[in-house]
Formats: structure tokens, C-alpha cells, sequence
């Protein structure tokens, strides 16, 4: 095939998505509304991740250090918890600061009356340690009982393992869905354009009977879905950011009684619309070539059949 008639197919199936306009609309409908349902299912699915890492976070291990342990011990055993390999962060909790800390969440009398009774600190100094995998998070806690000058450790491995679980399962679930929704899109795409193939049958078999080439019937279809994947891909974003922003501006007031901060979607937007770029283009090129197989082997029998 020479440049110049590749040209001209590109023209004729960009020409046809607007001749053949409401097939067309018909076809950007359908995969717009499969790629809107991935992109909300999406959006929802990051942003139960994003709650989970931020509980996560919190899900730490306070080491406390046995009290008239010296200074040089103190910032050995640092050094040494920072080595452990799942030790994402080790901060140095001082007595003092979690003390004062501490009095700040007393009424005042109450506060007074325990500076005043005493001038000892009843707290021991501390290691805040947060962990990079919650499924090693038994294994690290292991390690740490290793060193030296620990008084106790508190940690909650049952929490570690359930927040674990559940960012797996969430993680299975999002693909199901999505892929899912992805094997829909495709069949209704494909349904759809088969329609739009049977109602130019007569042109397919006028093209074969003429001597044209399988591939020369079948690009200008797959401009076409080409053409149709991408204008649905940009009005699926567009549609999906309307509907998340007028949703977290809905529900603005409940999230931060709950104190949930949602995703801000521009940081997610070309991700995503990369990813329907790639359903769209996919699913419309696919369909098309899907849905020609049985015309191309016909030869003009729609002709021969007049």
C-alpha cells in the first residue's frame, strides 16, 4: 500500500466518522459510559488506598528505652533500628517532649497538680519507628527485641495484619472491576460497531467486488474507531472530573467530620487519561476488526444477492 492511498484511507475513515455522524454518537456513548463507571470505580478505589496508607502511617511501633540508659546507648540503638531493613523512619521521642505533650491533654487543674506533686517525669524516652511493608511487620518487630535497653515495645501486629489484608483486597477488587468493565466496553463497543458495519454492507461488497484488499476495506473502520476511542476517552475525563469534583463538594462536610481528605483528581488526570486513551483506541480498533471478519469474506455477495 503506497503512501498516498494510505492517506486517502486515513481521510475516508475520519471523513466517515462524520458521514456515518450517528452511529458514531451511538458508539461514543457506549464506551464514554464504560469509561466513566472505570474512571469513578477508579477514583473510589484510590482514594480507599490513600485512607489506608494514612492509617497506615499511624500504625507505628513506640520502642521505649530502659530509663538511666546513657546518651551513647541511646544513639547506638538509633543507628542500629535505622539499619533494620522494613524501618521506613525512626524518630526520637525525648521524655520530656512527650511529657509536655502529655500535660497539654490534661484540664489544667489536673496538670498543675501532677507538676507540682512531682518533678520527676513518669515517661521514658522513646523510638517512634514506621515500617515500609505491614507484612513484614511481625518479622521487624523480632528484630527489634534484639537490641539492647528496651524497656517495652508497643506495637499491634492484629492491626498490621487486618490493614494488610485489606489493602489486598482492594487492590483485587479494583482489577476485577476495571477489567471487568474493560471486557464490557469491549463487547458493547464491538455490538455496536457491527450495527454500523451491517448498515454498509452494500459499500464493503462494492469495495471486494472491485478487487479492493482486506486491508484496504478495513482501515478507514479502524480510523474510525481510532477517531471514536479518542473523543470518547477526553469527554470521559471531563465527565468523571465533573461528576468527582460536584461529588467531594457534596460531600466536603461529611469528609472532614470523618476526617477523610480526598484526592485531588489533577494529580490523577493524565494518568487516567492515558489509560482510556488505551481502552478507547483499543476497544474501537478491536471492535472494528472483530466485527469486518464475516463482511470480508463475503466478495461481493451483497451484489450478487441484488
Amino acid at each position: 500500500m503506497t503512501a498516498s492511498s494510505l492517506r486517502y484511507l486515513i481521510k475516508e475513515g475520519i471523513k466517515n466518522t462524520w458521514t456515518n455522524r450517528m452511529m458514531s454518537i451511538a458508539s461514543i456513548c457506549v464506551l464514554l459510559s464504560c469509561l466513566v463507571l472505570i474512571g469513578s470505580a477508579s477514583m473510589i478505589f484510590l482514594n480507599i488506598d490513600s485512607l489506608i496508607s494514612r492509617i497506615e502511617e499511624e500504625n507505628v511501633i513506640m520502642v521505649y528505652i530502659t530509663d538511666g540508659t546513657e546518651q551513647a546507648a541511646i544513639d547506638e540503638m538509633g543507628e542500629k533500628l535505622k539499619a533494620i531493613d522494613n524501618v521506613a523512619e525512626v524518630e526520637f521521642v525525648s521524655k520530656v517532649d512527650a511529657w509536655q505533650e502529655q500535660l497539654k491533654t490534661m484540664e489544667e487543674a489536673q496538670a498543675k497538680f501532677f507538676t507540682e506533686i512531682s518533678t520527676d517525669i513518669p515517661l521514658p524516652d522513646a523510638y517512634k519507628i514506621t515500617v515500609k511493608d505491614l507484612n513484614q511487620f511481625s518479622n521487624t518487630v523480632k528484630e527489634i527485641k534484639k537490641l539492647d535497653n528496651i524497656d517495652t515495645i508497643r506495637q499491634n501486629t492484629d492491626l498490621a495484619k487486618k490493614l494488610d489484608t485489606i489493602s489486598r483486597g482492594i487492590t483485587i477488587i479494583a482489577i476485577v472491576i476495571i477489567a471487568v468493565l474493560f471486557a464490557i466496553s469491549l463487547f458493547i463497543i464491538s455490538n455496536t460497531i457491527k450495527i454500523t458495519v451491517y448498515s454498509r454492507r452494500l459499500e464493503i461488497s462494492i469495495m471486494k467486488s472491485v478487487g479492493a484488499t482486506n486491508s484496504f476495506v478495513r482501515l478507514p473502520f479502524v480510523v474510525e474507531g481510532i477517531v471514536i476511542g479518542v473523543i470518547s476517552s477526553v469527554l470521559s475525563l471531563a465527565v468523571v472530573y465533573a461528576v468527582y469534583e460536584f461529588s467531594v463538594n457534596q460531600f466536603s462536610d461529611l469528609f472532614k467530620t470523618m476526617g477523610i481528605i480526598p484526592l485531588n483528581f489533577l494529580n490523577y488526570a493524565w494518568y487516567m487519561l492515558a489509560a482510556f486513551l488505551v481502552i478507547g483506541i483499543v476497544s474501537g480498533v478491536f471492535g472494528s476488526l472483530i466485527t469486518m471478519r464475516r463482511y470480508l469474506n463475503k466478495e461481493g455477495s451483497e451484489i450478487s444477492a441484488i
